[in-house]
């Protein structure tokens, strides 16, 4: 999880993927917070008495003592109304997987993330141009109770005053995993930041590499909202949360194929006029566009695998090819005019195009020890995303690597 220099606490619900939001200016942010959700109950009790009943019938009360309850009680009841219903998803075959056995966990965790965007020209040069922002790299702690975790982290480069320039981003990754199901979300908006890592095919014996080339490129701007969904078929035996929520443990080596859907929305900036003017005139002109709105339709089916090579000891690897479909808004060229695309927003059966289609996947891999009581762990999480149309191809690459120790507490009570 990430938060503003001010260090404001954000929700999240696990340590493998977590919440975070950065932003390089002083502003304050004001993030969802947990308590929300209570004022929230406490309207629908306060402004709609009607829904009480409603809610004691769900939850198998009689409504007069609903009523005498507390709103404190109410609230309660519900959470762990809703707690239970989360635990039902983790039906799970105890030889192969320990469950959580404390109510409350803390953990402190290092969070770096980096990023690579590829833009592949189509013309007859064959041009690679490959941009890197600065990695961040960020400290943290986190509290837990059972499967809600609130935290933050602070970016250690901009607190020592290491990063320069105008880097404002915001990154946001929220993964909830059970024995059976899995989700994603993340949002991500890049800054000005960016670096050229590679050029390939623009120099030549009659172009050569100018000297004292700048590789500070401020001319993009990347933003990415997505939402995953997977189901674990070996879900009694296989355990994600034991790899990258450290809520259970694997007692036995196991894997299990897994399904999942997604959708992510890509938002694509390049000022041409960033380039050094001794480059531009190298360029491919396919590469000369200047804004692309698409939307990512993706169906995934992959493989993932608990390795226990010791007691306590866990290796994990997972990885989930999908096919995608993209389907643009709209794409602008170099100087702005709109380049008809279809201008629409989902895929029919009358506009379907295979030259739309694309491969994208996602890679998780984690080691970690946990004897129940302390755990401690590296995680690693890649999505890699293609694009491609009619005159330009593009990559959009990111991801984060955790590292994490932490332990768990006050020992739940047994019926």
């Amino acid at each position: 999880m990430d938060s503003t220099i001010v260090e404001e606490v954000l929700p999240t619900v696990n340590m493998g993927e977590t919440l975070s939001a950065e932003k390089a200016d002083s502003s304050v942010v004001r993030p969802f917070q947990a308590e929300q959700v209570f004022d929230i109950l406490d309207s629908a009790f306060v402004r709609l008495p009607q829904m009480e009943e409603t809610i004691a019938d769900s939850l198998h009360i009689p409504f007069g003592k609903f009523l005498k309850m507390s709103l404190k009680q109410k609230k309660q009841l519900l959470v762990n109304f809703f707690g239970n219903q989360i635990e039902k998803l983790n039906n799970i075959d105890t030889t192969y997987i320990t469950p959580q056995q404390y109510d409350y966990t803390f953990v402190l965790q290092n969070t770096n993330t980096f990023e690579r965007f590829t833009i592949h020209s189509t013309g007859e040069k064959n041009q690679s141009l490959r941009f890197a922002p600065n990695p961040t790299f960020r400290l943290g702690g986190y509290f837990g109770w059972r499967w809600l975790f609130l935290g933050y982290t602070f970016d250690v480069g901009k607190m020592m005053g290491i990063k320069k320039g105008n880097t404002r981003k915001t990154e946001i990754d929220l993964s909830f995993y059970t024995s059976k199901l899995g989700l994603d979300l993340y949002y991500r908006k890049t800054g000005n930041d960016f670096r050229f890592t590679n050029l390939e095919n623009l120099f030549s014996s009659d172009n050569p590499k100018p000297d004292n080339l700048s590789k500070d490129f401020s001319g993009l701007n990347l933003q990415t909202r997505g939402l995953n969904v997977y189901y674990i078929f070996n879900h009694r035996h296989f355990s994600y949360p034991a790899a990258f929520s450290q809520t259970t443990v694997q007692r036995k080596s196991c894997g299990t194929f897994k399904l999942g859907l997604s959708m992510t929305h890509h938002r694509v900036s390049l000022n041409v006029a960033k380039f050094d003017e001794r480059i531009t005139p190298l360029l491919d002109p396919s590469i000369f566009f200047s804004a692309v709105k698409y939307n990512d339709y993706n169906l995934n089916f992959g493989y993932a695998y608990n390795w226990v090579f010791d007691r306590d000891w866990l290796f994990a690897f997972s990885f989930s090819p999908g096919i995608s479909y993209n389907v643009t808004y709209y794409r602008t060229g170099e100087n702005g005019e709109e380049v008809s695309e279809g201008n629409i927003s989902l895929p029919t059966l009358q506009n379907f195009s295979l030259d739309r289609l694309n491969l994208d996947f996602i890679v998780r891999a984690g080691l970690v020890y946990n004897n129940t009581r302390y755990f401690a762990g590296l995680s690693f999480i890649l999505h890699s995303f293609d694009y491609k149309n009619k005159s330009i191809n593009f990559n959009n690459s990111f991801g984060s690597i955790n590292l994490y120790f932490g332990f768990n507490f006050k020992r739940k009570k047994t019926l």
